[in-house]
């Protein structure tokens, strides 16, 4: 304790001893080299007040990804998404057959994440959406679809069974088979 005080001691009385400034203790000449050789405090501080500020550079903005082309490793590099959320969103873009709006990564509720703040960070290439022919599909694999539900697919394969085999979402719409808001949600999937 007492070495503490007397180094702190010294430490403040340093300044104050005469002949400080002129021969500084920690800037000290070697031995057989001239004094000049070791700079002076002042002119070091004067080098260093004229020098330049850094160049300041805009921020940079991230290059938006393209979620229906994107693996986990690119979203994982996106903040706030880790290795389980991407997985998610890679799951749900499988399900669906591509994202055909960015406003879609809502639908999968995230808990810790708040994902209207990173949608500006995502876009959408539409013409990378997988679209399923419905008269082609069996009963199972439309109802996987993520937005159709038992009733629906049933109300489907009825009017399939009464347009004798042939269906097609036009035919879907005409007969409003399901209400609007579905077939508005499912048309950029089915034709």
């Amino acid at each position: 304790m007492t070495l503490l005080c007397l180094l702190a001691a010294l430490f403040a009385l340093l300044p104050a001893m005469p002949g400080y400034r002129e021969n500084p203790p920690f800037l000290l000449a070697r031995a057989g080299s001239p004094a000049s050789f070791v700079p002076r405090v002042d002119t070091v501080v004067a080098r260093v007040d004229t020098a330049r500020p850094p160049a300041r550079r805009p921020p940079r903005r991230p290059v938006p990804l393209e979620l229906n082309g994107a693996d986990s490793l690119a979203l994982v590099k996106i903040r706030g998404i880790g290795p389980r959320y991407a997985s998610r969103i890679l799951r749900y873009r499988e399900q669906l057959g591509g994202f055909h709006d960015a406003g879609q990564l809502k639908e999968l509720r995230f808990t810790y994440l708040d994902i209207d703040t990173l949608l500006p960070l995502f876009t959408v290439d539409a013409s990378l959406v997988r679209k399923q022919a419905m008269d082609t599909m069996t009963f199972r694999s439309l109802l996987r679809h993520p937005y159709l539900e038992y009733e629906d697919v049933v109300l489907i394969f009825n009017a399939k069974r009464a347009a004798g085999d042939s269906l097609s979402y036009s035919l879907l719409e005409r007969k409003k088979v399901l209400v609007p808001r579905k077939l508005k949600k499912i048309k950029p999937y089915f034709y």
